[in-house]
């Protein structure tokens, strides 16, 4: 009884609220019932713009709405988490993005905002973001391997090089350049990234 006579107070004080807000109304086309909406109502949506496949709907959004652009903020990240320096890790991986993409693909701060240790670092990592630097670089992972300061050569923080030669019945000379065989590593070095 409580329960219902609680609702139904709740009820009236919503239609008081409704009521008494200036609000834009229509007749709907097809009940012929009034509908309004009230003045503060907001409505908020998202989009990443380095989706493309989206485009057509982007552009007709973008004739009808407002845009905030809204970019990675490496501030809002810790400067120590389990001894990696996040703000650092996502400046210099979005700096590597940018200069061989571009900017609209840098990662969001928000794949490390629920980081509270080193393993959940790693896991954002080898879980989110290498998979998704993969798939920007079309699974070339020679560009992965750069933007994370990795390479053939160089230190190997994330990914592992291995050479391959050519099997038999392949002549070498089949194939211009090396023939590498990447992977992610079983243990990361975040030691580029200390505070």
């Amino acid at each position: 009884m409580r329960l219902h006579q609680r609702s139904a107070d709740l009820t009236k004080r919503n239609q008081f609220q409704t009521e008494t807000l200036p609000e834009i109304q229509l007749t709907l086309p097809y009940s012929k019932k009034r509908f309004g909406v009230p003045q503060n109502l907001h409505v908020i949506g998202t989009m990443n713009t380095a989706d493309r496949s989206i485009a057509l709907l982007d552009t007709a959004l973008r004739r009808r709405f407002t845009f905030k652009e809204l970019m990675p903020n490496p501030a809002v990240l810790s400067p120590n988490v389990g001894g990696i320096n996040l703000q650092k890790l996502l400046t210099t991986i979005n700096d590597r993005i940018e200069y061989l993409f571009d900017r609209e693909h840098q990662i969001g701060h928000a794949y490390f905002t629920g980081c509270t240790s080193a393993e959940a670092v790693e896991d954002v990592m080898r879980h989110k973001v290498i998979p998704l630097l993969s798939e920007y670089f079309y699974e070339d992972w020679s560009k992965v391997a750069v933007v994370l300061g990795d390479g053939p050569q160089g230190p190997s923080r994330f990914l592992e090089a291995r050479r391959l030669t050519a099997p038999p019945g392949i002549a070498a000379d089949d194939f211009s350049g090396e023939r590498l065989r990447w992977r992610v590593k079983d243990q990361f070095d975040f030691s580029e990234f200390a505070p």
